[in-house]
């Protein structure tokens, strides 16, 4: 039995009843009474640590991330928990699999007291679940920014941007068929502004959009080795693919290199994240390079900065992409 179920069984939310356990008197005198009955019946028993919810610090902060398989991740854990260890905080890290019920178990956390804040790359719970957590306690995005609706903390770089610039790369290359990997876009905000990216890119240089070479799959190196061999089954393939992540982008040249095809010769590939893989796949990925480092950096101050001041309004961070030119692109003249 936890906060959640106490929650459930009351019909509020849990940020409601860890203001009743805390004596917050926010709360109607109805709710607190349904509320307390639930605890009684159950004989639910709080943790210690979700007491003084106002005055009691737990110098201890909390980082959601998807998954640890992916070194983009760990690099920007890494500046974000020594920004933190340098002000006088801890941090725990809690792998999520894109589970919601993961995630609403973390948050639980969060709601008890046991950490002060929470960081958070793009959760699966609902926008409505995440403007409810993010207006009662301390919350950070990672690398997203929510629709119009929501408003938060995020430190990100602009995607849609970074995406036509490397598209105008690859068009001033003189490529005109241009794949493209992505993922799930109707529900993560950074995929719908690269998807806007990549078709802004088109339309700017008279290029229609073909569908036949738009891929939408994982964000892993088998998944670049099928959506490349997708499109090189095409009656009129690519001479250009753009992959919204470098562990597909590595996949890409794997297929094709096993294929006969050269890339940067034959194909163009271009990458996004600049993570480890783009420097020892053979030959060298061209890629969007994040600053990761300085995202994590922000992500701790902008959270610490809240933590300080909860009345503070909330503030988003755009912090400025590179394009990196390596050895999978051909240089500007050299002929397709």
């Amino acid at each position: 039995m936890n906060i959640k179920d106490i929650a459930r069984l009351a019909g509020t939310s849990p940020a409601t009843v860890s203001r009743i356990l805390n004596e917050d008197m926010r709360v109607s005198p109805q709710t607190r009474e349904n509320v307390l009955k639930v605890i009684e019946q159950t004989q639910y028993k709080p943790n210690s640590l979700g007491r003084n919810l106002r005055s009691r610090s737990s110098k201890k902060l909390l980082m959601m991330l998807p998954t640890i398989q992916n070194p983009f991740y760990s690099d920007i854990f890494f500046s974000f928990e020594e920004y933190a260890r340098q002000n006088g905080y801890s941090v725990l890290i809690a792998v999520t699999n894109r589970d919601p019920e993961i995630e609403r178990l973390y948050f639980d956390v969060l709601f008890t007291k046991q950490v002060d804040g929470v960081a958070c790359f793009l959760p699966t719970i609902s926008f409505e679940e995440i403007q409810r957590i993010a207006s009662e306690y301390p919350f950070v995005a990672c690398c997203w920014r929510g629709f119009s609706e929501l408003d938060i903390n995020y430190v990100c770089i602009d995607n849609e941007r970074a995406v036509y610039e490397a598209m105008q790369y690859l068009i001033r290359l003189g490529h005109r068929r241009i794949g493209v990997f992505n993922g799930n876009y109707t529900g993560r905000m950074y995929e719908v502004e690269r998807e806007k990216g990549y078709r802004k890119a088109l339309e700017a240089a008279g290029i229609p959009y073909a569908p036949e070479l738009s891929v939408i799959c994982e964000y892993n190196h088998r998944a670049g080795y099928e959506a490349t061999k997708k499109l090189m089954a095409l009656k009129k393939p690519p001479t250009a693919i753009m992959s919204l992540s470098d562990d597909r982008a590595a996949g890409a040249i794997k297929y094709l290199v096993e294929h006969g095809i050269r890339p940067g010769v034959d194909v163009d590939v271009m990458g996004f994240d600049d993570v480890m893989v783009s420097e020892v796949v053979t030959p060298t990925l061209t890629t969007v390079a994040q600053p990761r480092h300085a995202i994590g950096r922000e992500a701790a101050a902008l959270l610490l900065s809240r933590i300080e001041d909860a009345a503070a309004p909330n503030k988003g961070v755009i912090l400025s992409h590179k394009l990196i030119f390596r050895e999978s692109t051909r240089k500007p003249g050299e002929p397709i």
